[in-house]
């Protein structure tokens, strides 16, 4: 219970500790293996973090699921491939927020990425531009996740061209390919290949077992309702019926691992990582939903008519248990941990992906066991009480379990977000949308169902375009001043022009002007010329009911330009939402005033 709230705990801290400047935690620079750019050669990039004394930020592999892993990404370019990044081998240390030792990053930290060029490519200086994303650590707490931008810059000259290596402390590790490619490997990634190299038959079998133990992890929980509800329904079933349907079943949970995998190790991606992308989020968050609906009664799940009109009534029950089992093993396969991990890792970097398929789909194998077993031989289905009032009040409980399921995926993303509430409205929309226009049924007239499918795609499409406005909803890069007790000479202290904006979180003005005007770039680069002062008055001390009655401030949001030698630019005050355009006239018109 104690390791649970530790954990809890720190997946809250970003959204309780007040993040320093990135400058804070660490600087960046970058530095080239050689003084040029060969077309159609390969050269390396090192990524140096230097990381404040007494901070620490998460290794690339921070051995917990709720931790923020450091990754290096680049802005694509034409003639230019990056390879994977090489990390360096991370410290071992023990914090008190944590009963296990952490793997981080601390002092100079050297990332290493592989880069090819094309023999076509333009013979000129390139700027190379990418980010390191992080999350920045005490030794009692984490801050919110950052990101910092590097670019480099280098010339361009034609194959044969004779280069002069640089920096080579940084690339000592880079002795041979070999040398390269083992320390490129992370330690889980070096667990897996361990048992790929004891032959595959004992990486059958050491897999199968792994992923028996699955059913032992968090993993698992949000299919328990789901496979309860089917099978606890079908519970008159005869014992040889039972057990082909178990069978089906497994087999769905084990070729859902199987094309996850896949696909992960052929787009280089561990599942881990996936949950770092909105929209693979949206995909679980929305199954969830659905499946809490049918938990409900908005609907059975059932085998697709177009499917059954396909298959004799003696399968049926079997292709059922097959789409069920593949809507188990999507829900499970993506939050897997450990080993799992490092096998994608080894797909992506050494090419086994017909061999890491196949041992994913062994992994499914012994995920879908115990439900063979339980089907086939304890014979505790026969013995279940046949459905009632009681099946249906349990039901709603895993309902709830559900939504709190997806409560837990979707409350991360919402703090790496600008646009919370589109992304949220998104996902109500998507779901809406698939239960109420395609996935319920009732006894409807023609033109009913015409238009209820008609509603279906439109909140569908709402869904859609709301999520993705969320998703790419861009942030303030204001340097907000959040009033405690400051007076009107300590604001002017700095020389220059004051904006104070008297807000209140129940004010939808207030938000519009957060999401519209002090998102726009233009803003956000004249405000690095004003003092721009944010005043919560939610629920206002005696300090700052003071501070807005000297502002004769009656409503949200009120704005107040005041001019470097203080004098209050009464014809700019404003009460309400204005548009970017009409406050960066303000602000010009502030900034220029004597």
């Amino acid at each position: 219970m104690k390791k649970c709230f530790l954990w809890m705990l720190l997946l809250f801290t970003p959204m309780m500790a007040e993040s320093p400047s990135q400058s804070a935690v660490l600087k960046v620079h970058t530095a080239a293996s050689q003084d040029k750019i060969v077309s159609g050669q390969e050269f390396y990039l090192a990524i140096v973090l230097n990381i404040a004394p007494g901070l620490h930020i998460n290794s690339d592999q921070p051995l917990g699921e709720f931790f923020i892993p450091t990754k290096v990404t680049f802005e694509s370019q034409t003639g230019f491939s990056f390879g994977m990044p090489i990390f360096p081998q991370a410290a071992m240390k023990l914090f008190s927020f944590s009963e296990d030792k952490l793997s981080i990053f601390e002092g100079e930290t050297v990332i290493v990425v592989p880069i090819s060029t094309s023999p076509d490519l333009e013979l000129s200086e390139k700027v190379i531009k990418g980010h390191v994303s992080y999350q920045g650590c005490t030794d009692t707490m984490c801050f919110a996740p950052e990101e910092m931008n590097f670019e480099i810059t280098l010339p361009v000259f034609a194959e044969g061209t004779t280069i002069q290596l640089m920096n080579q402390d940084y690339f000592h590790q880079l002795d041979s390919d070999q040398t390269m490619r083992v320390e490129s490997l992370t330690q889980q990634e070096r667990d897996a290949l361990s048992y790929l190299e004891k032959g595959l038959v004992t990486a059958l079998l050491a897999f199968f077992v792994i992923g028996l133990a699955l059913n032992l992890t968090p993993c698992v929980y949000p299919v328990i309702p789901l496979t309860v509800s089917y099978f606890g329904g079908r519970s008159n079933q005869t014992k040889g019926s039972a057990f082909i349907d178990a069978i089906f079943y497994q087999l769905g949970i084990a070729i859902s691992f199987a094309v996850l995998g896949l696909i992960s190790g052929l787009a280089g991606r561990q599942w881990g990582f996936l949950f770092q992308s909105p929209w693979f989020v949206v995909v679980i968050v929305t199954i969830m939903l659905l499946m809490a609906a049918s938990l409900f009664g908005a609907f059975e799940i059932s085998v697709p008519s177009w499917l059954l009109t396909r298959v004799s009534k003696t399968k049926q029950g079997s292709i059922g248990a097959l789409i069920m089992g593949l809507t188990a093993g999507v829900v499970i396969a993506p939050c897997a941990a450990g080993i799992i991990i490092g096998l994608v890792g080894l797909i992506a970097k050494l090419g086994l992906v017909v061999k890491g398929t196949l041992l994913f789909f062994v992994m499914g194998l012994g995920l879908g066991l115990p439900y063979l077993i339980l089907a086939s031989f304890s014979g505790l289905l026969n013995k279940l009480p046949q459905s009632g009032e009681w099946m249906i009040w349990i039901k709603k409980i895993f309902a709830f379990m559900l939504i709190g399921v997806a409560l837990y995926f979707v409350l991360p993303q919402l703090e790496q977000l600008a646009g919370k509430l589109g992304f949220l409205l998104g996902i109500m929309g998507l779901t809406a949308g698939l239960l109420l226009g395609f996935i319920e049924h009732g006894i409807y007239s023609r033109a009913f169902n015409v238009v209820r499918k008609g509603l279906g795609v439109l909140l569908i499409i709402l869904g859609l375009v709301w999520i993705h406005n969320g998703i790419h909803a861009q942030k303030s890069e204001i340097s907000w001043i959040h009033f405690e007790n400051q007076t009107l000479d300590t604001l002017l202290a700095e020389g220059k022009p004051v904006f104070i904006d008297f807000y209140a979180d129940w004010c939808a003005p207030c938000k519009q002007l957060d999401a519209v005007t002090f998102t726009d770039a233009e803003v956000n680069k004249l405000s690095s010329s004003m003092s721009m002062v944010k005043v919560d008055c939610t629920k206002p001390n005696d300090t700052v009911k003071a501070f807005m009655e000297q502002f004769q401030v009656t409503g949200m949001p009120t704005l107040i330009f005041i001019s470097k030698s203080g004098v209050i630019q009464e014809d700019l005050r404003e009460i309400g939402f204005i548009p970017p355009t009409k406050f960066i006239k303000s602000m010009e018109k502030t900034i220029s005033a004597d």
